[in-house]
């Protein structure tokens, strides 16, 4: 057997192999695993010991997300350096760049810095994932594996412990949700987005050939939308489906991003668009629908008066709603804008954070750019499958963002999967047979 020049008592190649093989299984399985079922699945919402739990939780899970990185990164360098290397891009240094002013000049910098320092753990890991899997077959067993137990834990949960895994009438913060699946997640609006997102994977993965697998999870992953009780999600779903096949069908280039960009539009213009517009709002409010959506425009318009306040840099990176003069200067502590965690919309967030240039970038590199890769990626004859279950994931991605903000915000799972998808159209754009 062949061993590897070097110090004595090398491994032999075959064994390394074999050992690299293993380790990219445990990463890309393990790092979805990571985001998904958290450290702290089955959150018990009837008392505050499990928020603090999870307050306490959160050195270990910066140990936990820097270890996977580390490794992950490591595995990438070594079996896809070249691929790794066009990451090195203007917008990607752009985007860095802004973000490390805003931690400078940040209300709470400390804060800033700590959070920067996780979504940098964050973009080497998402950014490696792709990578790992020896082709586009390999990459849907992976994915079904880890769908597979996603799926699997919720289950077990519903059936064995609905209090831990579907939302009860004792829920301190929203008894109302009472009846809705919720999963190893801990809240029902998280499900219904995740598993909204694995059925763009499970679809993949039947394309792929494997169906009967494939087919299984899909149908469980569709139920749990729907007993999630996610209306937004479910919406959005459907939307995400529709568009992203007109759109992979579209051979023009403007065409295909007007269709894109339709759905987004119309809901910045009927969303944050009635906060900013009085006429828009009277229309709204003739529609058939919440004209408050669920009183996000409390929100909203709390959000939009504080971006006038520091418009060129914002609050800092991430900062806004945990400062303590957020969390409790507000007026009126009645109003949910009184205590939101965050805006409920990602776009008002990067604004309020980031400031006006930190939004432009965040526009261009996480809603434009994706666009211009999926069209490249198509032009040079990328796996069509593997093509539109990226481009699924981050149309939902970029509409949810209008309704909910998961950008930038530490370990948000719906963030984590979002970011594999922008990572994987942006390595098919430039090497498109690379899963293969």
């Amino acid at each position: 057997m062949a061993r590897i020049t070097g110090a004595p008592g090398a491994l032999p190649v075959d064994d390394l192999a074999q050992l690299m093989r293993w380790a990219r299984v445990l990463v890309f399985v393990g790092a979805f695993l990571l985001a998904w079922v958290t450290l702290e699945p089955y959150a018990d919402l009837g008392t505050t010991a499990s928020l603090e739990f999870a307050f306490g939780q959160e050195g270990t899970a910066y140990a936990a997300y820097g270890l996977m990185a580390a490794v992950a990164g490591l595995v990438a360098v070594l079996t896809q350096p070249r691929a790794l290397a066009t990451l090195i891009h203007p917008l990607w240094i752009a985007l860095g760049a802004w973000l490390s002013f805003t931690v400078v000049t940040s209300a709470d910098v400390s804060l800033s810095l700590r959070r920067l320092i996780l979504f940098g753990m964050l973009a080497v890991l998402t950014a490696s994932l792709f990578l790992m899997p020896k082709g586009r077959r390999d990459l849907a067993r992976l994915l079904a594996a880890a769908v597979g137990i996603l799926v699997l834990l919720s289950l077990v949960g519903v059936a064995l412990f609905p209090q831990f895994a579907i939302h009860q009438i004792t829920d301190i913060n929203e008894p109302q949700l009472a009846g809705d699946w919720r999963g190893v997640f801990a809240h029902k609006n998280t499900a219904g987005a995740i598993f909204a997102m694995t059925i763009f994977m499970m679809i993949f993965a039947v394309r792929t050939g494997l169906v009967p697998l494939g087919s299984v999870l899909l149908l469980l992953c569709s139920a749990f939308v729907l007993m999630s009780g996610a209306k937004s999600s479910t919406m959005l779903l459907v939307v995400s489906l529709a568009v992203s096949v007109v759109v992979a069908r579209t051979r023009r280039g403007w065409l295909a991003g007007a269709i894109a960009f339709a759905p987004l539009v119309v809901l910045l213009v009927l969303g944050p668009g009635t906060v900013v517009s009085k006429g828009l709002g009277d229309i709204v409010r003739l529609l058939p629908i919440d004209a408050t959506f669920t009183g996000r425009a409390d929100v909203w318009e709390l959000a939009l008066e504080k971006i006038v306040e520091r418009p060129l840099t914002g609050f800092g990176y991430s900062a806004y709603w945990a400062l303590e003069s957020t969390r409790f200067g507000q007026e009126d502590a009645t109003q949910w804008g009184g205590h939101a965690a965050h805006a409920h919309n990602g776009y008002i967030d990067a604004a309020l954070n980031m400031g006006l240039p930190g939004l432009l970038l965040v526009i261009a590199v996480f809603v434009v750019w994706p666009l211009r890769n999926f069209l490249a990626a198509r032009a040079r004859g990328a796996d069509p499958a593997l093509l539109l279950m990226f481009l699924q994931i981050w149309l939902f991605g970029i509409y949810v963002s209008v309704l909910e903000s998961f950008l930038f915000v530490r370990f948000d799972p719906i963030w984590i999967t979002f970011l594999f998808a922008v990572f994987g159209l942006h390595y098919l754009a430039r090497r498109p047979h690379v899963a293969e």
